[in-house]
C-alpha cells in the first residue's frame, strides 16, 4: 500500500494541477474532521466551529490558537494553504531539488557500491578482506530491484530466454541449466537478486538446525593467480527458523512467484551435534515444504567428522532416514502459473494504464503451460572430489538402493599437490576454483558410468566458461553450478557462459542440453 501511495505522489509531481486538486481536497477533509472532533469535545468554546467556512480560516486560526492543541492548530494553519493561489514554480522547484538530491544520494550509496562489487573490474573489492568482500557482495545482491537494475545486476533480455538451455532436472523445469552453488547465499538473503542475475537455479546454505558462527576468522583466502579460493567457514548459519521465514516469501504461494526459477537448500549438521541423522531430518522437515529441492551435504572438510558420513554404512543410514522424512512431507498442490501471471499483471497494469498509459511486460523465461514441478522436493547428496574409486562405487550403490533423486559433484578439495606454490596454498580448509575443474569432471564421468546415467548429476567445480560447462555436461552432468568464478569475473560471467554454451550446443547439432548429456560416453 505504501508503494502505491508513493507511486501516486510521483505521478502527481509531474501534473501540478492534479497535485493541487488532490492536496486541496485532502486538506479540507482532514481539517473538517479535526474541527468536528474539537466541536464534539468542547461544544461551549467552539460554537459554530463545525460550520466554519474556508473564508474564515485565517480569523479562526488566530482566535483559537490558544484554545486548540498544537496539533489541531497545525492542521488549521495547513488548511489555509487551500485558499492560496497555486504557484507551480516555487514549490515544484524546491520539490524537484529534494527529489533529485534523494535520487542522487540513493544511487551514490547503493548503485555505485553495487557496480563496484559486481563489475569485472573488482579492484576496490579485491582490497577488502575476502570475507568482508563476500558479505558486501551478498548485501549488494539483496538491494531493491530498481537499484540493481541501475547498477547492471539484472540480466538483459539478450540471454534471459535461451530455449536450448531449458531443461528438466528430477522433474523440475529449469529456465536454464546454469546455477549458483551453495556457499554464496548461505542464509537466503539474496535469492531473488541472484536469480535476476541470470542463474536458472540458486542453492542456499549450508543451513544448520541451530544458528552457529562457524570457525574463527580469518577463514577465507584468495589464490588469485590460480582463480581459486580456500575457505574454512565451518557451516556458519542463521539456523532453520530464520532461513525458513525468508523462503516463505519466495514460495509458490507468493503472488510474484515465477516458475523455472528454482531455489534449493543445502542442509547440514551443527558442529557440536551428536545426532547427525536427526539434524538432517530436521532440515528436511523444516525446510522441505519451501525448497524446490534439498541437498544433503556430507562432504565439507570444515566440520569435524562430516566426511566420515560418506562411508557406505553411515551414508546408507543417513539417506534412508532423509528419504523417509521427505516422503512424509505434505504434497504440493498444483498451481496454475498462467493464471497467477495474469493476476499479477492485471494488478499492476490497472494502475500503470490509468496513470501513465502503458502496460507492464513480463516475459516468460519458460512456457508456463509446460512447467513441471514434482509433488515432493527431490533429494540430492553432495560428495567430495577426493573420493577414491572404491568409495565412489560404494556411494553409487547406496544412492541407487536408497532411491535418492540425484547427486551433486563436487564439493571443495583438501588436496594440495598441484605442482605449483602460493603463500595461501597450505591454509587449512577446502579449495575451490580452477584447480578442481579436472578432478570434479573425472568424478562426474566415473559416477555416470557406474550408474549407467540413471542418476541425474549436477556438476560443480572450476567452471569459468561455456566450454567448461559443456565438458561437465558431456561427462554426464544434467546441470552445472558455479561460484568461485564470480569472485574474479563478476556477474557478467553468467550471461557470457550461457551464450557460449548455447553456441557450442548449436555447433554440435544439439537442440537442447538434455541431448548433450553424456556425450563423452557415447563416443567411447
Amino acid at each position: 500500500m505504501a508503494s502505491a501511495r508513493n507511486f501516486h505522489r510521483v505521478v502527481c509531481f509531474h501534473n501540478p494541477h492534479k497535485l493541487y486538486d488532490r492536496l486541496r481536497s485532502r486538506l479540507y477533509s482532514r481539517f473538517h474532521r479535526r474541527l468536528n472532533r474539537f466541536h464534539s469535545k468542547f461544544p461551549s468554546s467552539s460554537s459554530g466551529v463545525g460550520h466554519v467556512q474556508p473564508t474564515g480560516l485565517k480569523s479562526f486560526a488566530k482566535e483559537s490558537s490558544k484554545r486548540l492543541s498544537p496539533r489541531i492548530t497545525g492542521w488549521v494553519q495547513l488548511a489555509r494553504f487551500s485558499q492560496w493561489k497555486f504557484q507551480p514554480r516555487r514549490p515544484l522547484r524546491s520539490t524537484a531539488k529534494e527529489a533529485a538530491k534523494w535520487a542522487l544520494t540513493t544511487f551514490a550509496i547503493f548503485g555505485i557500491t553495487a557496480v563496484v562489487v559486481f563489475t569485472d573490474k573488482l579492484w576496490i573489492v579485491s582490497k577488502l578482506d575476502p570475507e568482508n568482500a563476500h558479505l558486501v557482495s551478498v548485501w549488494a545482491a539483496s538491494l531493491p530491484q530498481c537499484i540493481r537494475w541501475m547498477a547492471g545486476l539484472i540480466e538483459t533480455y539478450d540471454t534471459v530466454n535461451i530455449p536450448e538451455l531449458t531443461t528438466d532436472l528430477c522433474g523440475m523445469t529449469l529456465s536454464n541449466c546454469v546455477g549458483l552453488a551453495a556457499g554464496f547465499d548461505k542464509n537466503g538473503e539474496c535469492m531473488t537478486g541472484m536469480l535476476d542475475m541470470g542463474f536458472g537455479f540458486v542453492e542456499l546454505g549450508t543451513v544448520t538446525p541451530l544458528p552457529q558462527k562457524g570457525n574463527p576468522q580469518p577463514r577465507v583466502f584468495r589464490l588469485k593467480d590460480q582463480a581459486a579460493v580456500i575457505n574454512r567457514y565451518g557451516f556458519n548459519s542463521d539456523g532453520h527458523d530464520r532461513v525458513r521465514m525468508r523462503l516463505e516469501s519466495m514460495s509458490e504461494n507468493a503472488m510474484d512467484f515465477r516458475p523455472g526459477r528454482i531455489i534449493g537448500v543445502n542442509i547440514g549438521k551443527n558442529k557440536t551435534s551428536k545426532d547427525h541423522v536427526g539434524d538432517y531430518v530436521k532440515g528436511v522437515t523444516c525446510l522441505g515444504g519451501f525448497a524446490d529441492y534439498l541437498v544433503v551435504n556430507v562432504s565439507s572438510p570444515n566440520t569435524p567428522g562430516l566426511r566420515d558420513l560418506q562411508g557406505e554404512k553411515y551414508l546408507g543410514e543417513l539417506l534412508t532416514a532423509v528419504m523417509k522424512a521427505r516422503d512424509a512431507l505434505p504434497t504440493r498442490p498444483k498451481v496454475d502459473y498462467k493464471k497467477r501471471k495474469d493476476q499479477r499483471l492485471a494488478k499492476w497494469n490497472k494502475g500503470l494504464q490509468y496513470w501513465m498509459g502503458f502496460y507492464l511486460y513480463d516475459p516468460e523465461t519458460v512456457s508456463y503451460s509446460d512447467v513441471k514441478r514434482p509433488a515432493l522436493p527431490p533429494v540430492f547428496v553432495k560428495i567430495a572430489p577426493d573420493v577414491d574409486k572404491q568409495g565412489l562405487e560404494a556411494i553409487a550403490k547406496v544412492v541407487m538402493e536408497t532411491g535418492v533423486d540425484g547427486i551433486v559433484i563436487s564439493n571443495t578439495t583438501i588436496k594440495r599437490d598441484f605442482g605449483w606454490e602460493h603463500p595461501n596454498l597450505h591454509e587449512k580448509g577446502g579449495l575451490s576454483g580452477r584447480p578442481v575443474k579436472g578432478m570434479s569432471t573425472r568424478v562426474i564421468s566415473d559416477f555416470y558410468r557406474l550408474t549407467d546415467g540413471k542418476v541425474p548429476i549436477v556438476g560443480v567445480g572450476g567452471i569459468e566458461s561455456g566450454k567448461d560447462a559443456f565438458d561437465k555436461i558431456a561427462a554426464g552432468a544434467s546441470a552445472v553450478q558455479l561460484y568461485t568464478g564470480l569472485i574474479y569475473r563478476g556477474p557478467r560471467m553468467v550471461p557470457e557462459i550461457k551464450a557460449e554454451l548455447a553456441l557450442i550446443l548449436a555447433e554440435k547439432g544439439y537442440k537442447n542440453v538434455a541431448e548433450a548429456v553424456g556425450e563423452a560416453h557415447r563416443k567411447t
